[in-house]
């Protein structure tokens, strides 16, 4: 009997059809793909931290007291690069241990990137600090410099607050 029916089906060439069609599985596949999801929180950069903040806040303080008390100084003694070698040093100091936080945390690499950008900065700052030789950081040398500087303090700043806010 059931061979019967099967050869039956067969000789008709009845086609079956799927009891969903294609076009609807697509559909119920995305739906379940996309609500699978939804309690999921998928993070492409790390987690705000204060103390990088507060750090990377400080040392900007302390770059710009440095910068204008440099260009009061200018051209004197107490204003030469020799003189100030110290402060290059503490700064880069200081910038290292918000870089070795900033490492320790993963999918940190964009504060990362704006860590090395004030490290560049200042670098060039000592740079032109050594050129200015007697002479030590002028105004024309220093504002163009610290206003560098401040641009790439403000963005490492700004990252770590919109990784507060969760942006």
């Amino acid at each position: 009997m059931f061979l019967d029916l099967f050869q039956m089906i067969t000789a008709a060439k009845i086609q079956m059809r799927p009891l969903i069609p294609n076009q609807t599985r697509a559909v119920l596949l995305a739906v379940l793909i996309l609500t699978s999801g939804a309690g999921c929180k998928v993070r492409l950069i790390s987690d705000y931290d204060e103390i990088t903040d507060t750090s990377a806040t400080q040392l900007q303080k302390k770059v710009e007291g440095f910068v204008h008390k440099m260009v009061s100084l200018a051209g004197t003694p107490a204003g030469t690069f020799t003189q100030n070698a110290a402060f290059y040093d503490e700064a880069r100091t200081d910038l290292s241990a918000i870089r070795v936080r900033a490492k320790a945390f993963e999918k940190n690499d964009l504060t990362i990137q704006e860590i090395d950008l004030v490290q560049k900065g200042i670098d060039d700052l000592q740079a032109l600090h050594k050129i200015g030789g007697d002479r030590g950081l002028r105004s024309a040398v220093a504002d163009p410099a610290l206003s560098a500087l401040n641009t790439q303090f403000t963005a490492l700043i700004k990252l770590e607050l919109a990784k507060k806010r969760g942006q």
